[in-house]
């Protein structure tokens, strides 16, 4: 009599294998029969049996793990990729000229080995600088960067309910984590659904709000910090290719990005001279608001002391927001100045086409634009095109 085959059905595969009923090697993101055959591939949740006709069903591996602590094979071997893409790549994109990645790569890691909701950060952000690079894989690991994301605000958010000067520092790191990822997120995705301008600008200046915050207590905490000088270098730079590499098109993407800061500038002081013959009730708004753009900007590509563009946003007050609503000329070409000036920091993989995308969903809905900004919207329009 013929001895029976054994079982060979993996109990951890993939819902694709599971569906075909073959074994499943269980690679991350994706298996190699899914990679062979260039199939989506994606893992049923820790806790589900994808095998039961439910699909709900705990099976006896997940049990044995629950009962031991330890986690599915699948998730431990996919966070150990993720840990290892943040050591050796991701961090180094956080890093810029003379901001020491010591922090990034030594003392940040070292506090989420005690944070968990950092190390959730540190894996969604990871997963999404996967997304950026690996575009076979892409949506494998913008599923995974969801979940992690998801775990890191829902820890953060406990924290940040009864925090204590020993989280504080975790805690920062997290909401820049958190932050940076929201807007990776929607340049990284498949969404290409014109973003609603005021809402993403709302969005990330809730987000900014929260590291601020939270910088603010450490600076004024009294107690030895170990992230203590991180983001006080003052001359902290942008790292943009170097002009003088032998490779032209480096060179050109640089030299385009400085002419580029230079009509900025040339723009918003002539915005400047129209805000100051402007005597009407909103003249106030309008010149602190074009104080702190032209104070972002103008140091290119040093990110200068409040942030650079990428924190304009939390800076604006509900005023700014109420003009732009009510489609205040002054305001709307204020804003498109900062779409414009977001171009400056396309070289980061999660900022790319950001600003463009920011201008052009801004630019679709003005209508019957009057004589004296014709010529703005022109330039801002064609800056804003540009593919390079």
């Amino acid at each position: 009599m013929p001895s029976r085959r054994s079982h060979t059905k993996s109990r951890k595969g993939c819902l694709e294998c599971k569906r075909r009923h073959v074994k499943c090697d269980e690679g991350i993101p994706k298996c190699s029969l899914c990679r062979k055959r260039k199939l989506e591939c994606s893992y049923p949740p820790p806790n589900e049996d994808a095998d039961s006709p439910q699909g709900s069903s705990i099976n006896q591996d997940e049990v044995e793990g629950s009962a031991t602590g330890e986690l599915p094979q699948a998730t431990r071997m996919m966070e150990a990729r993720l840990f290892h893409q943040y050591m050796t790549s991701t961090y180094h994109t956080l890093a810029q000229d003379g901001l020491s990645a010591n922090h990034l790569s030594v003392n940040i890691p070292r506090l989420a080995t005690s944070f968990v909701y950092l190390l959730d950060g540190i894996h969604a952000l990871s997963a999404l600088h996967l997304a950026s690079i690996e575009t076979d894989n892409r949506v494998s690991w913008l599923d995974a960067a969801l979940r992690y994301q998801s775990q890191a605000c829902s820890g953060l958010g406990k924290v940040l309910a009864d925090i204590t000067t020993r989280e504080y520092e975790p805690a920062f790191v997290t909401s820049i984590f958190i932050m940076l990822f929201a807007m990776g997120y929607r340049v990284i995705s498949v969404d290409t659904k014109p973003p609603d301008p005021l809402s993403l600008v709302r969005e990330i200046r809730t987000l900014i709000s929260g590291p601020a915050m939270l910088f603010d207590k450490i600076v004024k905490g009294g107690f030895t910090a170990k992230l203590e000088h991180w983001m006080h270098v003052p001359d902290t730079k942008e790292s943009l290719p170097d002009v003088t590499n032998t490779n032209t098109d480096t060179s050109a993407d640089t030299n385009i990005l400085f002419r580029l800061h230079a009509n900025i500038i040339t723009s918003l002081d002539r915005l400047h001279t129209t805000i100051n013959t402007n005597k009407g009730p909103h003249h106030s708004a309008y010149q602190v608001t074009w104080q702190q753009l032209y104070q972002a900007i103008e140091p290119w590509p040093k990110i200068g002391p409040q942030g650079g563009p990428l924190a304009w946003p939390l800076f604006l007050s509900d005023e700014f927001f109420t003009l732009i609503q009510n489609g205040d000329w002054i305001a709307r070409v204020l804003f498109l100045h900062y779409g414009t000036a977001m171009r400056l920091l396309c070289h980061r993989w999660y900022v790319r086409d950001w600003g463009r995308r920011l201008v052009l969903a801004t630019l679709e809905s003005l209508e019957d634009i009057p004589p004296e900004w014709v010529d703005t919207i022109s330039w801002i329009r064609r800056a804003a095109e540009r593919e390079d």
